[in-house]
């Protein structure tokens, strides 16, 4: 491994300090359960690798906190089998479009008519062995595109997370299609851990939620506050205005930052809503999404990454249930080694000197091309 990646073994030995360094105790979390909030990888590490990849997953698991959530956006292929990509069509993150040129095709969602290459048109096998993924966001590095295959979800289930979120985002479009998505989460094997389906379809998380049994918590994914969620013809900022009939059929809810921490038209913070609050008193968890290093989001963090993190987790009035991030280290970071470092000075500042060193070689490693056999 050393000769093909020159500074992945100073990173494994990196995060096994960083590790060793979170074991002393710190103090009770104003989360629902009083536990510290989830780091979910979105796409696994998608900030530096191409989205839901080999090296995406593994590095999200290598250089996180124990306990990081791996997620995976759930597309099917004509065969029914499980992909995590985002998105609905392949060609903004793959590079199917070289390969089949002419399978472009155009399909109607809701009065919308979206065109590119959809997998419900391509087999498992055409996926796994023709296509290759790259970077989705064209500031980031391009190092890792098109050396990798697309990721089912029983590979990433082989990496053997503690836990697995899955997010259904297109499940009528499936079933136009004659593919079932609920269909193929309740057969998945009951030793994979799916720990949370999040969808922002309320229909979908009715209808699967009398089927699971308790296997897995259900999650309404908040799309923005305008935005109509069809099958109840409310927009999502007017149904969490009612957060009991959210409570009715889900465990929780995911939202946007701004949800919690609105900004105005200059960037700057205002005041913080009280939906955390109010959600965890009637027992629903709040988890906030769309973290990234790499966006501006407000002036008030001064472009620091881990300052945001910690707006939403070390305030003395509430602590969001989960951090979903493109860069799962740097949330970890927060959770481990910044948040609560008043009573964890000693373990706060190792860990806070590991995290910084892998980033730094992480640096590195993006502008270094390795050799894959």
């Amino acid at each position: 491994m050393g000769g093909r990646y020159p500074h992945m073994l100073l990173i494994l030995i990196l995060l096994h300090g960083a590790n060793a360094a979170i074991d002393a105790p710190v103090e009770k979390w104003q989360t629902l359960d009083g536990r510290p909030p989830l780091v979910i990888a979105r796409g696994g590490f998608s900030g530096l690798f191409p989205e839901s990849s080999k090296f995406a997953y593994e590095f999200a698991m290598t250089a996180s906190l124990p306990g990081v959530v791996l997620e995976c956006d759930l597309q099917l292929s004509s065969d029914g089998v499980g992909f995590c990509r985002s998105g609905l069509t392949l060609d903004k993150s793959t590079l199917i479009a070289e390969m089949y040129p002419k399978k472009d095709k155009t399909y109607k969602l809701g009065s919308e008519d979206i065109h590119g290459w959809f997998a419900v048109d391509f087999t498992s096998d055409e996926l796994i062995n023709n296509v290759t993924v790259i970077q989705t966001i064209f500031s980031r590095p391009s190092t890792f595109d098109a050396i990798m295959g697309m990721y089912t979800l029983d590979d990433m289930a082989g990496l053997h997370p503690q836990q697995i979120w899955v997010n259904v985002e297109f499940d009528g479009f499936y079933r136009d299609h004659n593919l079932d998505i609920e269909d193929y989460l309740l057969k998945l094997p009951k030793d994979y851990p799916i720990a949370y389906i999040s969808s922002p379809d309320i229909s979908f998380l009715k209808s699967i939620g009398g089927k699971l049994k308790g296997r897995a918590k259900l999650i309404l994914r908040c799309l923005a506050d305008n935005v109509t969620e069809t099958s109840v013809k409310k927009s999502y900022g007017e149904i969490l205005k009612d957060l009991k009939s959210v409570k009715a059929f889900a465990s929780g809810i995911m939202v946007p930052r701004n949800y919690v921490w609105p900004v105005n038209n200059n960037l700057y913070l205002l005041p913080p809503t009280s939906l955390v609050k109010d959600a965890h008193a009637l027992g629903l968890e709040v988890h906030v999404g769309s973290f990234a290093n790499d966006i501006l989001t407000s002036y008030n963090y001064s472009y620091d990454p881990a300052a945001e993190y910690l707006q939403f987790i070390n305030n003395p009035d509430f602590t969001v249930d989960g951090l979903m991030t493109d860069f799962p280290p740097t949330a970890s970071g927060a959770v481990a080694c910044l948040a609560h470092n008043e009573a964890n000075a000693l373990a706060s500042s190792k860990l806070f000197f590991f995290f910084s060193l892998y980033v730094a070689v992480c640096t590195l490693l993006t502008h270094h091309h390795p050799t894959i056999d």
